[in-house]
């Protein structure tokens, strides 16, 4: 147990290798490099999400062939806290390890794999997009071939596609999601261009939902920049800056954002939709661009929910190293709105703490 000091030496005791994807704030895959260094701690988590390393780690048998790993693998999915300076919590992760090397020693590799995380407070559950999404990268990444699902997604926008057509209710989530997996094969940028200008807005939405984990071309940007000015259904938005949310922040996207969030000096309900979407997956458009970060805080001051948007979303913010300075260099500023600065000094003096 002594030689048992990383996640890795723990996956080499069992004769493991492993493939880690982050599922924080999107589905990356984190190269080889990047795990011994936030494994060992020479280097910050390098996706963080709300304090937390979301891992999904892949475990096969270090001679498995890539049908093997398909039918045999395991994931596990582990939530494993980060200290202030964005690293593994090393304490944490020292006590995961202790809680599981048991189990894996008394019961068998082959056992203990499948069964060494039942009960562990460090596991998670992702939702069933997010688990629809993973499915179809892995799947993707071992050359597998598409689901049945898949064909019938392709099927029904090779077809003439109306928003009225009812066919969309026989489709499956994972072949939604593996068909934007592909995004960036060109007979399947076609459809996916097609979805989101014809399909029923169930499809549009879940197709924008997977593709927020995939680097979309420019073809699909404008498309997507396209339908966000004209689009009226507040939850459509929030999803089309979502499928966006890979993308870099230029004019052709920065003009329409400031149209979409609009006066500084009301936020109705509707609005918490685009901005929930920017502060959860967009987070690097608001470091780039301090405009568009007070025009959000400005709008949530303004609110009459007693400060709470405003605190869930300062929160989220100040977690991100990409906004934590900007958001500070704001909310230190004297040249804000009263109603911000009221809404600052609120945080300073009931809930100090939300802001560590």
């Amino acid at each position: 147990m002594s030689d048992i000091e990383s996640l890795s030496d723990l996956f080499d005791m069992v004769g493991c290798d492993v493939n880690y994807y982050d599922l924080g704030r999107n589905i990356t895959k984190i190269t080889p490099q990047q795990a011994i260094q936030f494994d060992r701690k020479q280097q910050a988590y390098p996706f963080p999400f709300r304090q937390n390393a979301w891992l999904a780690c892949l475990l096969k048998s270090k001679d498995a062939s890539k049908e093997d790993i398909a039918k045999q693998g395991v994931v596990w999915f582990l939530k494993l806290p980060l200290d202030e300076a964005g690293c593994l919590n090393l304490g944490t992760r020292d006590h995961f390890i202790k809680s599981i090397v048991d189990k894996i020693l008394h019961k068998g590799e082959e056992a203990g794999l499948s069964e060494a995380l039942e009960d562990s407070p460090y596991v998670f559950k992702p939702d069933q997009e997010r688990m629809a999404s993973l499915h179809a990268i892995l799947g993707k990444d071992l050359h597998q071939e598409p689901s049945e699902y898949f064909h019938a997604v392709v099927d029904y926008l090779s077809a003439d596609v109306i928003e009225e057509d009812d066919r969309w209710q026989t489709l499956g989530l994972q072949g939604i999601a593996e068909l934007a997996a592909r995004a960036n094969e060109a007979q399947y940028e076609t459809l996916i261009d097609k979805a989101i200008k014809q399909a029923a807005k169930p499809v549009v939405s879940a197709l924008c939902h997977a593709l927020e984990h995939e680097g979309i071309s420019e073809t699909l940007q404008n498309t997507l920049i396209n339908q966000l000015q004209t689009e009226q259904d507040p939850l459509i938005q929030a999803s089309y800056l979502r499928a966006l949310s890979r993308s870099d922040l230029n004019d052709d996207l920065l003009l329409p954002l400031f149209g979409l969030l609009g006066s500084l000096t009301q936020c109705h309900d509707d609005d918490t939709h685009a901005i929930a979407a920017l502060a959860a997956k967009c987070p690097h458009w608001l470091g780039q661009n301090p405009q568009l970060l007070r025009i959000i805080m400005e709008k949530l001051a303004h609110r009459e929910d007693g400060y709470i948007a405003f605190k869930q979303i300062t929160a989220e913010l100040s977690q991100h190293p990409e906004t934590k300075q900007p958001l500070w260099t704001l909310l230190r500023s004297s040249h804000v709105s009263p109603k911000l600065a009221q809404a600052v000094s609120y945080l300073f003096t009931e809930t100090p703490t939300s802001l560590h």
